[in-house]
């Protein structure tokens, strides 16, 4: 009897020992299949947002190039892409480069420093700004005294003797003006510790469509 029982123990105790390794085994098999699962549900998730980000970029050079820009959709081109103003047309003729207003004010505060008291001129005044010249081969010329100064030397100064001035014309460079070759005068009238000065230009070229001869023409 004692033999039985002892037998029975030995029994149970093999069947809780085989019981508690399967139970391992079986709880090690569900721990191995969970972390299985739980890898593929990671890669999947991460080939998702993989793809959604490959998507969104698609989309957005997608909608970056079917939208329209100023110029397309209104007609007013954008600002970066804008060509510069055209520069303005050079005249053809000499008779198209004008005097800027200062140089303008410049003459004008010249000739009244020049007037003088005439009782035989128009007006009964004078003015000593305006140069004296001998008589030679342009004296009585159309634009006579710039067919002078342009065959005169860079540096040539050219002086007269008014009634209260002594006045000088001086050729001081030459260079390009609007396509043309032109040259920078300096008009200067002494009187007493006073002076007055005023810049001149002279061009070579057609005066106009009409002519037919180039030639030396004061702009101002």
């Amino acid at each position: 009897m004692r033999h039985a029982f002892r037998t029975a123990a030995a029994v149970i105790a093999l069947l809780g020992v085989a019981h508690e390794a399967h139970a391992q085994g079986l709880f090690k098999r569900l721990a191995d299949r969970a972390i299985e699962e739980a890898e593929q549900q990671t890669q999947t998730i991460v080939r998702e947002t993989i793809a959604d980000g490959l998507r969104g970029g698609n989309r957005k050079e997608s909608e970056a190039d079917e939208t329209p820009s100023r110029e397309e959709s209104d007609g007013t081109p954008d600002a970066e892409v804008s060509p510069a103003a055209a520069p303005p047309k050079a005249p053809a003729y000499i008779d198209g480069l004008k005097a800027p207003a200062e140089v303008e004010a410049k003459k004008a505060a010249y000739n009244k420093f020049g007037e003088v008291s005439c009782s035989d001129c128009e007006g009964g005044i004078d003015f000593d700004g305006r140069p004296k010249f001998p008589y030679d081969q342009f004296s009585g010329q159309y634009g006579e005294r710039a067919k002078r100064a342009g065959s005169w030397s860079i540096g040539h100064v050219h002086r007269w003797q008014g009634k209260a001035s002594t006045g000088t014309l001086t050729v001081l460079r030459e260079e390009n003006v609007d396509g043309f070759r032109c040259r920078r005068l300096e008009y200067r009238l002494m009187k007493g510790s006073a002076s007055a000065s005023r810049p001149g230009l002279i061009c070579w070229g057609l005066a106009n469509r009409s002519s037919e001869i180039e030639n030396w023409h004061e702009i101002y």
